[in-house]
């Protein structure tokens, strides 16, 4: 698969061909600069893919980085791509900028930052994998990394991700004033694929549409879907069986996050939950994610256990549950 990346968000404009197939960069190109991505960007494509020896008709995907970062760039790579992939017919894949700078580092406990002209950050913690939006005063004792994200490693990820179903979305610190209505739907297996493409989208390491589909061969297995103007915006997957509901997973896409999303979820949860006679929910979040943690403790769910180096980076999982009515 020969993937197209491009990243215009930070001070730097930079273009990479890269052939999945052999696993390397067949031609690529980046030039520094606070300003002049618009009139820098489409002639750096045409001499990338000239190097490469490559066509336009040769491309099957194209990755982006989706902000945060200047707004103008951000605008600007997402135009280009979104342009190219309807042009072509071809998919569109967006990263936020944290988690690809997160593809490109194997530190168990580092931050990566974005700020903007307000008093608040993103925030990425690699020891959850969890994005936050964060006073600046509060980050006065962390460590960041530094640079750009790594085309290459973009690319590859992207190769990796299922047929998207929407065209990726901008990533601004401060999110529109304007209310969106939110529509929380249940699905079934017929929908594994959009799952998966949440799953992916909220989690670095997300679940296959094989995967997702088997679970719904498991008695009392029940998906929502959360969507904004009908477009994909979050998930969730529980379990009842015997009297007791587990949320199984439950994630928003990065570009909705800080909408209410994840506790909108969290409640249909809870009420299809106690619609099948359970009396007891439980879940299991890492104990590194402080956000998530708080929203299931505002739904009412306790500490109740902990499982010592549960996740693959070390960190332990924190089992959280409530009665139901």
């Amino acid at each position: 698969m020969l993937v197209l990346a491009i990243d215009t968000c930070l001070a730097r404009c930079a273009v990479c061909l890269f052939e999945s197939a052999e696993n390397h960069a067949l031609a690529e190109e980046h030039e520094d600069m606070e300003r002049g991505h618009a009139e820098a960007l489409a002639p750096m494509v045409k001499r990338v893919l000239a190097n490469a020896g490559k066509y336009v008709k040769n491309i099957d995907r194209i990755a982006v980085t989706t902000g945060p970062g200047t707004f103008t760039g951000v605008r600007i790579g997402l135009s280009f791509a979104r342009a190219f992939g309807l042009s072509r017919k071809i998919p569109v894949i967006g990263l936020d900028t944290l988690h690809a700078f997160r593809l490109c580092t194997v530190e168990k406990k580092a931050l990566i930052l974005s700020a903007g002209q307000s008093n608040f950050a993103f925030v990425l913690r690699f020891d959850s994998e969890a994005v936050e939006l964060m006073p600046i005063i509060a980050l006065n004792s962390q460590t960041f990394l530094t640079g750009f994200p790594d085309l290459k490693r973009l690319a590859h990820w992207a190769s990796l991700q299922p047929m998207p179903t929407a065209m990726p979305e901008p990533v601004y610190i401060r999110q529109p004033d304007a209310k969106l209505q939110v529509i929380i739907r249940q699905v079934d297996e017929n929908s594994a694929a959009t799952l998966s493409l949440i799953h992916h989208a909220a989690f670095l390491n997300g679940w296959s549409p094989a995967e997702i589909a088997a679970m719904f061969s498991i008695t009392g297995t029940q998906a929502f879907i959360a969507e904004i103007a009908t477009e994909p915006a979050g998930m969730t997957l529980i379990r009842t069986v015997g009297g007791q509901a587990e949320i199984i997973t439950i994630g928003t896409i990065p570009t909705r996050q800080r909408l209410g999303i994840g506790a909108k979820l969290l409640k249909q949860a809870i009420a299809a939950a106690t619609d099948l006679g359970a009396k007891t929910l439980f879940l299991e979040v890492a104990h590194s994610n402080a956000v998530a943690r708080n929203l299931y403790a505002k739904a009412g769910l306790t500490e109740t256990g902990r499982r010592k180096d549960y996740y693959r980076n070390g960190d332990d999982a924190i089992v959280m549950s409530r009665s139901l009515p």
